[in-house]
């Protein structure tokens, strides 16, 4: 009896866990867009002034916050970005996930990024006490 319950146990702790995996999606810069302009937010689409690494680079700034959508030509040039400017810097908190990875850094300044397929978006602020909205803003968009 007591190998069947630890069965059931076990069998239950895995379903709870991989129940617990976060299926991250790109979103489109439409989507961006959208959701920071119902917010109040400034949005620039700058993306004609980058370089020709990105297909589009848009910004939303306010509230004190900034968010960067970073779309890249394809999602080997994003892992690469996101791993050259993050991997081996001690101030960030690096996560390499088999379809995504995510960046945070409580330092100095909040800091929160992930990149999915070929986007990276980055949320940040100067003052730590906005890191509520920070994370509302990502949390909006689906991360």
């Amino acid at each position: 009896m007591k190998k069947i319950l630890k069965g059931i146990f076990i069998l239950l702790f895995i379903v709870l866990l991989s129940a617990c995996t976060k299926d991250y999606k790109a979103i489109t810069y439409t989507k961006f867009i959208e959701t920071f302009q119902e917010e109040g937010y400034i949005v620039n689409n700058s993306s004609s002034q980058q370089s020709d690494k990105y297909e589009r680079f848009i910004e939303a700034s306010g509230k004190n916050n900034q968010f960067t959508y970073m779309e890249f030509k394809d999602e080997e040039e994003a892992r690469n970005y996101v791993k050259t400017n993050y991997s081996k810097k001690k101030n960030y908190k690096y996560k390499d996930k088999k379809d995504y990875i995510t960046v945070k850094s409580t330092k100095e300044r909040y800091f929160s990024l992930i990149q999915i397929d070929k986007i990276v978006i980055v949320g940040n602020t100067y003052t730590k006490s906005n890191k509520k909205e920070v994370n509302r803003m990502l949390k909006k968009l689906g991360y």
